[in-house]
């Protein structure tokens, strides 16, 4: 099952290669144009027209289909949105001289003037491209009926309002990721001041006093020794002090525990579409073995996120006998497959602590880690006598 992540990209995928498909309706001008008994110049020149308008009209909807939501700026993008109104008014004015398909380029051009911020400029592009065509409707001989002038003005009102809707979602959706991207620069920042200020805190004046007290013992070093030698047992206590002090606010920075990394999943889960299900019973960690599920925990959600393409995920924390078990299964693509650099460095990590880390892919992909209860010595298996 596809989890609705893929699912989104694959939506998003089609709108942005939807504006595409409107162009198939030049068949028709360009049907007129071959059909007739046109000279070889005319056919020629229409052509180029028409290639033209595709290679602006390409270039109206580049950021969306190359650029990956970041636009271009407001002002380039009016320019491209004027200069491909005006070449499709070029065009509906050559080609009203050939037959009765010119009005397809006045949708187009009502279509690409609504491209852009203001409605307002966008309306006095419709209401342009509207007078040429009742200027050609009192032509002599205009071929034009009353219906189609009426489907005409419907499908260039709706062609304008669609596209200056859809630019102004991109623009929204560009500036809720700039500010998004903003806040994130934030907080990794105010992250950085807040761990150089504890560690100017931890480390400022022990490191100083360290400086002093080594000082100190070198002067002492010929003239008394015995004091020398006090004063580097100072400086060797003071520093299994800051060391024990700094390996405290180092497991501080790593992780707030088991809780805040379930906590953390879920909302990485539910970002990419991916249901959580928790399977908990309560049961007291060491602070080395949560520490450890934490960091397996973090990397199996992240894998579930990037490759998995699954709907549910099921976590599963519990003791069973002598161990510590957690499970975290999904529904997706399933497939062992080769381990990468960081589930490797997980099973080590296990090892270390006495456990075991499996991994399999039937019917998605399960994780499993085993952490030996500290304390608990599980008895081998009893063979009964025949």
């Amino acid at each position: 099952m596809h989890s609705a992540l893929r699912q989104s990209g694959t939506t998003a995928f089609f709108w942005r290669f939807f504006p595409l498909v409107w162009l198939v309706y030049l068949y028709f001008p360009l049907r007129e144009l071959f059909q007739g008994t046109q000279p070889p110049g005319v056919m020629l020149l229409g052509t180029a027209g028409v290639c033209v308008l595709l290679w602006l009209w390409s270039q109206l909807y580049a950021q969306q289909l190359y650029r990956d939501g970041r636009l271009r700026s407001v002002k380039v993008q009016w320019r491209w949105a004027l200069a491909a109104y005006g070449w499709c008014l070029l065009l509906f004015a050559g080609f009203s001289l050939i037959g009765s398909e010119a009005p397809t380029f006045l949708i187009y051009a009502a279509a690409v003037i609504g491209f852009q911020t203001s409605l307002r400029r966008a309306l006095w592009g419709l209401t342009g491209a509207l007078a040429m065509l009742g200027l050609g409707i009192w032509l002599p001989g205009a071929p034009y009926t009353w219906i189609g002038v009426v489907q005409l003005v419907l499908f260039s009102s709706v062609g304008l309002y669609g596209n200056h809707a859809g630019y102004q979602q991109s623009l929204a959706q560009r500036r809720l990721t700039e500010m998004q991207l903003q806040q994130e620069k934030l907080a990794a920042d105010a992250e950085r001041e807040r761990i150089a200020r504890d560690l100017h805190d931890l480390l400022g004046h022990t490191l100083s006093v360290i400086v002093l007290k080594s000082e100190l013992a070198s002067k002492l070093a010929e003239r008394d020794p015995l004091l020398a030698a006090q004063e580097i047992r100072e400086v060797e206590r003071i520093s299994r002090e800051a060391l024990s002090e700094v390996r405290a606010a180092v497991r501080g920075y790593q992780g707030s525990g088991l809780g805040a990394e379930l906590a953390r999943s879920k909302v990485a889960l539910d970002a990419a579409g991916v249901k959580l299900r928790l399977e908990r019973t309560p049961c007291a960690l060491p602070p080395e073995i949560e520490n450890a599920l934490s960091m397996v925990l973090r990397e199996a959600v992240t894998n579930v996120v990037r490759h998995a393409r699954a709907a549910h995920c099921t976590v599963r924390i519990e003791q069973q006998g002598g161990e510590y078990l957690l499970d975290v299964q999904d529904d997706g693509i399933g497939g062992a497959g080769v381990e990468g650099s960081g589930l490797t460095g997980m099973r080590e990590r296990v090892r270390a602590l006495g456990g075991e880390l499996t991994r399999s892919g039937e019917g998605g992909t399960c994780l499993s880690a085993r952490f030996p209860v500290p304390g608990v010595v599980t008895a081998p298996p009893v063979r009964a006598s025949a």
